[in-house]
């Protein structure tokens, strides 16, 4: 089945030609979902006054689907640091490239100049350097947490962290474009492993859990942010060593796993590290260790946290992480195609999505993204599609890690303590096949653990209650199509309007609306637009990914 992604990218089925739209537009934003982590930065600027391959690309995903437009605002460079956050509505308000903290306008945040000390041509180097979480009960602020690094006398380490810091954002601020309140307040002088910086949702729900460890060793700092500000609470010493390297760690979506990945050298070879993890105490368990020959990559989690993803080289891997043994578990899901665009793109650095899908880098400067499109399918059914996502400039080694912010509270457990409770909110996406224009497949995208699904599809059908029904509407036109999720603590119901099979002209302008017939089609395409759009651009590709028209609207 061919999929059409609305607004970033749209698919059309012609005799000939399987071909995709992207669009720049204004975003929309739902007004429920907490899209803190909507906001994706990629790209770099070359200082020169073209804008045909560099500059900002920023990916959003307000209706549950990747939306793709330039900016060429932020004068900014993203290497491998990358981080943001967006309010509840989606809408940017701070990011920052491991060198500066910029506000949403893409200026330096006042206080924010020089913060880390990341190279200020490229930004800084290091996956996962830094990490941005909000500040528990204390409105409008932010925790940042960052590092610093030097060189090392010791010819089997190049570089290592020598420190880890916080600094306070505060947006309340400079009527919204925030402060830098704190500058740089030490937590930890110690040696620790470089990057890595991947904070999880304590089990109260309020709080947050981060684990770093001294270089080269199985020792561990467990700190705690809480509301009183970021704090040590003791060290824990589980397992064999652990090595320091260039990779990436994450936490499975549920934070019962806590899962490693890193390239060392060519000598020393890769390492993958997965632990058993109790938000509780902070403690990690049942340590498990592969070694393997060097390689780059990366590592995440799908959204139902049973199947660990592994970027490794040229090749990507899944592991089940419900497997009596996961190490022996692993499957090889995609071996590099001999893409090039305009350097090889192979599989580097992966992070799970709004939309639920996980996307990766390509370990060089592409334009290009690979998709695991059904990252809960075990093996080949996951999807995973190399080159998937086009950008309209160059990316290089960066793609923007982000925490699980839509984590809750672990009802029941001994730390249920803060009354706060597991509320369900109902989002889902929609995926048209191009060669029906009436058989549409819905995703689940709710989150807070919903327990029941109903589907209402606007039709006179009787609705579903899978949670990712396939649905084949009877007849072309205007569907509002409702999910509601529930659980003990409640329900909630979320709706959308879909426009299956009619014209443009057929379809009625709605606020922030853009519409595309007919579809499919041969020769003829309209699209319609409610509102001005700012700077949009129009880009016609092929089924292989290649430019076929583009032009300025």
């Amino acid at each position: 089945m061919v999929l059409i992604h609305s607004f970033s990218r749209l698919a059309f089925y012609t005799m000939k030609h399987l071909l995709s739209l992207i669009f720049l537009i204004i975003s929309y934003s739902p007004s429920f979902c907490q899209l803190y982590d909507n906001t994706w930065m990629f790209g770099y600027d070359n200082n020169s006054d073209t804008t045909d391959h560099y500059g900002i690309s920023v990916m959003t995903f307000e209706r549950g689907k990747p939306h793709i437009f330039q900016n060429s605002v932020p004068k900014v460079n993203f290497d491998c640091t990358n981080s943001s956050y967006s309010d509840s509505l989606g809408n940017l308000l701070f990011f920052s490239n491991g060198v500066h903290i910029y506000n949403k306008k893409g200026e330096i945040m006042e206080g924010g100049e020089n913060v880390m000390d990341g190279d200020e041509v490229s930004g800084s180097l290091w996956p996962q350097y830094i990490s941005i979480i909000p500040f528990p009960d204390h409105a409008d602020q932010f925790i940042v947490l960052y590092q610093t690094w030097d060189y090392s006398p010791d010819t089997t380490i190049d570089v290592y962290s020598d420190g880890l810091y916080f600094s306070v954002v505060d947006l309340s601020k400079n009527n919204g474009l925030g402060q830098v309140l704190v500058p740089q307040q030490i937590i930890i002088q110690d040696t620790l492993r470089l990057g890595h910086i991947m904070p999880v949702r304590h089990a109260n729900g309020r709080d947050w859990w981060l684990l770093l460890n001294e270089i080269n060793s199985n020792r561990f700092y467990k700190i705690l942010i809480d509301h009183s500000g970021v704090s040590i609470v003791g060290t824990q010493t589980v397992g064999v060593k652990v090595y320091d390297g260039l990779g990436q760690s994450c936490f499975s979506p549920d934070g019962n796993y806590y899962c490693s990945f890193v390239s060392v050298s060519q000598e020393v070879g890769s390492y993958i590290d997965i632990y058993n993890f109790d938000r509780c105490t902070g403690l990690l368990s049942n340590h498990r260790q592969s070694h393997l020959p060097r390689g780059r990559g990366g590592v995440a989690v799908s959204p139902n946290s049973r199947y660990l993803y592994h970027n490794y080289s040229l090749k990507a891997y899944q592991y089940d992480l419900y497997a009596p043994d996961i190490l022996t578990s692993r499957t090889l899901i995609a071996e590099w195609d001999g893409y090039y665009s305009p350097f090889a793109a192979g599989f580097g650095l992966m992070q799970l999505a709004p939309d639920g899908k996980i996307y990766s880098e390509t370990v060089s400067s592409t334009n290009v993204l690979h998709v695991i499109h059904h990252p809960d399918e075990p093996g080949v059914a996951c999807m995973y599609e190399q080159h998937g996502i086009h950008l309209p400039t160059y990316n290089s080694f960066s793609l923007p890690s982000f925490p699980n912010y839509r984590l809750g509270p672990l009802d029941g457990s001994p730390c249920d303590t803060l009354g706060i409770n597991n509320n369900p909110v109902a989002w889902w996406r929609s995926e048209q096949d191009t060669l029906n224009a009436m058989d549409v497949q819905f995703t689940d995208l709710s989150y807070h653990e919903p327990a029941t699904w109903l589907w209402n599809f606007g039709d006179s059908s009787s609705g579903s209650s899978q949670r990712n029904p396939q649905h084949v509407f009877g007849a072309p036109g205007v569907y509002t199509v409702c999910l509601t999720v529930s659980n003990i603590n409640g329900e909630h119901t979320f709706c959308r309007k879909l426009f299956l099979g009619v014209t443009a002209q057929e379809n009625p302008v709605l606020e922030n609306q853009i519409q595309v017939g007919p579809n499919p089609f041969r020769t003829q395409l309209s699209i319609t637009c409610s509102t001005a759009l700012r700077n949009p651009q129009f880009r016609l590709y092929d089924a292989l990914g290649r430019l076929v028209a583009q032009s300025d609207i």
